[in-house]
């Protein structure tokens, strides 16, 4: 299994060895061969050869997040095959265009602790060499590409069951991974992962359990294929290979080749004790031997094999037993005839029921989300632009503090090595390859997204204060009811009727229109390192978008546009304007009088809405804050003082510079929030939205800011209007 690298600060003259493919480990897998060099099971008609694509067997890797080389083991438990059962083939991990695709990996399973398949080799002139080389025995490696998906550490000197085995730390069990490719290559990892040759590895019986072949044919005393009694051979699968012994014996694994008769006998081939049967020679000579009646198999080899079969299978269930914890359930499992995987089954089950939810021996274990390698060097590098920016990061993504060592021009030419790209020649025509071949562009989209965001949320608004917020799913005109208020309860008399209330309803209508803008950056900007445009533009941006959505809530008090009755919001038939002067006892006092005596639809009843919120233009802040902050007033007997029944917190004060553009003296008063204006937004998003294009008008990228929102004052009760001094 390659390691990807870790994203280290390089230094002049140090040689680049950081993997082109990190967003996908491997582990590499060599080719069982026969006796004449050859894969046992090539088959030149179907261009194929089975191949084992991974097994549990632990294999070093590289951890990015803890910085070193750790044992890594994939559970098969966690293999999560796709429908379609088959995979790419590639030649040595080229995934980057479909000239690397050689054929594909079919007929995927998991069978026990292995993953197997069958590679198939394409009919073209990209396929030929490769193929020419497996069948001649020269090219024997095949490598696995997957995705780590969920995956627990156990700590040195831990011990922790996870899925249902344990395991002695250090060491990384991958519970949850996905097959993404599979490569032939050189070079190979894995050495208890062959490529399957005829029968060597697993067998299944006639339940379709998995078991050894050499127990199978030692316990049953025929071949495993055929069924032909005491076939000799452990390792033969073609029916047509097996030669039926006419004096029976034992297996030739178990008895030093005593009476081998399997001509396909692969590593046992060069057996001699006894030479071959007659049957054998004679199949090789393409003649046949007469029928002859077979001597019952050796039942005292058949019984000892048995018994270590039947041994084996005790002391690795009271093992596993005593490891969790729970050495009562072994006679249990023991007595119940249950297999070593069964019981490994009922052993994590019963450690799983009795223990809390939290990590450690004899605990279900706390699961990691492992992120691809090629995503945390785009994380890493969008942290390491904002860092030198300028703008702190409380926790940069690992690797981010040592990016920020490099250039923007540095960043493309290392963007353009892990997307195994030409990274040399003219830095115009380099950074230009970045922007369409790497993954530069995802960077600096993630830098101007941060960038958008940090000005949208920071730019001061003050409409989130007193306006209400709301959802549409689309850009038609939508309408909200404004049903009138039940009647008081009657009194009933005996035998009195009961009566329905009297129900009217009002409506006002509404829709949201989309604000936008382009700003781009260009490969200049990149090769001048100008770190304002990566940053400064789309944070500006962020704050001119937030600017766009004050603009439509205040529009709503300047333009005092008609409600849903065909009247202004601020009218006299409204009941919501106050008489002309600044805040004072005398005109508050009038407002919120307003305020408190409008009736609802029906007119019979005061809806009592108290005033949360005083809205004026900045011109007036400092005048109204005198009197708002003066616990007493003199009236006009300037003798006497009297109490400010406003003073304090009586209104959250709102001073906004955009009515100071309509007038500068003009002041509201305000009820709770989603009783007056409401701004809407598409689907509730209420964030910019980014995109990000290759530039055609200029070198480089071009990123369009949008937002979807609208703002509508759903009722007049709750809001008022002084024109002021």
């Amino acid at each position: 299994m390659s390691a990807p690298s870790a994203i280290v600060k390089k230094t002049k003259g140090a040689k680049d060895k950081r993997s082109a493919h990190d967003a996908i480990s491997y582990r590499r897998l060599g080719v069982a061969l026969s006796n004449e060099g050859v894969p046992s099971t090539l088959n030149e008609v179907t261009r194929s050869v089975e191949v084992i694509g991974a097994t549990e067997n632990p294999v070093s890797t590289y951890d990015y997040e803890m910085g070193t080389v750790v044992s890594e083991v994939l559970l098969m438990s966690g293999c999560q095959l796709p429908e379609s059962r088959q995979l790419p083939l590639l030649d040595n991990h080229n995934r980057w265009d479909t000239s690397g695709v050689i054929g594909s990996y079919r007929k995927m399973k998991v069978e026990g602790d292995n993953l197997v398949g069958q590679s198939i080799f394409s009919d073209t002139p990209e396929a030929q060499g490769p193929w020419q080389k497996v069948r001649e025995g020269h090219l024997t490696d095949f490598s696995i590409g997957y995705k780590v998906v969920e995956s627990v550490y156990v700590a040195n000197a831990q011990r922790q069951i996870v899925g249902g085995k344990s395991f002695d730390g250090p060491v990384k069990v991958v519970t949850k991974w996905i097959p993404k490719e599979l490569s032939v290559t050189p070079i190979g990892a894995d050495e208890a992962a062959k490529a399957r040759s005829e029968g060597v590895n697993a067998i299944k019986n006639e339940d379709g359990a998995v078991e050894n072949t050499r127990m199978y044919a030692v316990a049953t005393g025929s071949c495993n294929s055929c069924g032909s009694a005491a076939c000799a051979c452990g390792s033969c699968s073609k029916s047509d290979s097996c030669m039926v012994m006419p004096t029976g014996g034992g297996c030739c694994i178990d008895m030093g080749g005593l009476l081998c008769g399997c001509k396909d006998c692969g590593q046992y081939g060069d057996c001699t004790i006894g030479g071959r049967s007659e049957a054998a020679n004679l199949k090789m000579e393409g003649r046949t031997m007469p029928e002859k009646v077979l001597s019952a198999p050796d039942e005292t080899s058949i019984r000892a094999a048995a018994a270590k079969v039947e041994q084996a299978r005790i002391y690795e269930i009271r093992a596993m037993c005593e490891q969790a914890g729970h050495q009562g359930l072994a006679d249990e499992l023991i007595r119940g005839d249950k297999s070593v995987d069964e019981a490994r089954k009922a052993v994590f089950d019963k450690v799983i029921s009795a223990a809390p939810t939290t990590g450690g021996m004899g605990y279900r274990a706390p699961v990691e989300i492992v992120k691809e390698e090629r995503d945390k060097f785009r994380s890493a590098a969008t942290d390491s632009i904002i860092i030198r920016s300028g703008r702190d990061i409380k926790a940069p993504f690992a690797g981010a503090r040592e990016l920020a060592g490099f250039s923007l021009r540095e960043l493309a030419r290392e963007s353009l090595r892990l997307a195994n790209q030409p990274a040399h020649g003219d830095p115009l025509a380099m950074i230009g390859r970045a922007f369409t071949s790497s993954d530069l562009p995802i960077i600096l989209a993630n830098v101007a997204n941060k960038s958008l965001f940090e000005g949208y949320e920071a730019s001061g608004e003050t409409w989130q204060e007193w306006c209400g917020e709301g959802s549409v799913s689309d850009f038609k005109t939508h309408t909200s009811a404004r049903p009138s208020e039940l009647d008081d309860l009657d009194e009933i008399p005996e035998d009195g009727e009961y009566k329905h209330s009297a129900i009217k309803e009002g409506k006002e209508e509404y829709k949201i229109v989309t604000y936008g803008k382009l700003f781009k950056i260009t490969r200049q900007a990149v090769i001048n390192d100008d770190l304002g445009v990566l940053t400064e533009t789309p944070r500006r941006q962020g704050e001119s978008t937030s600017r766009k959505i004050g603009d439509c809530a205040y529009a709503v008090l300047i333009a005092n546009s008609a409600m849903g009755d065909g009247v202004a919001l601020f009218h006299a038939n409204h009941g919501n304007v106050g008489t002309g002067g600044a805040p004072s006892e005398v005109t508050l006092a009038e407002s919120i009088k307003l305020m408190k005596f409008q009736k609802d639809i029906n007119g019979k009843r005061r809806l009592n809405i108290r005033p949360m919120f005083f809205i004026a233009p900045v011109s007036i802040e400092g005048a109204a804050e005198i009197f708002f902050n003066s616990g007493t007033f003199a009236g006009d007997n300037k003798a006497a003082t009297r109490t400010n029944p406003y003073a304090g917190s009586r209104f959250v004060r709102i001073y906004e510079p955009r009515l100071d553009d309509n007038s500068a003296t003009q002041w509201h008063l305000a009820g709770p929030k989603g009783k007056t204006v409401t701004v809407f937004f598409l689907n509730g998003n209420k964030a910019p939205y980014l995109e990000q294009k290759e530039g055609w008008n200029v070198d480089g990228v071009e990123y369009k800011v949008r937002i979807d929102a609208g703002a509508k004052a759903m009722d007049w009760k709750a809001l008022t209007k002084n024109a002021g001094a």
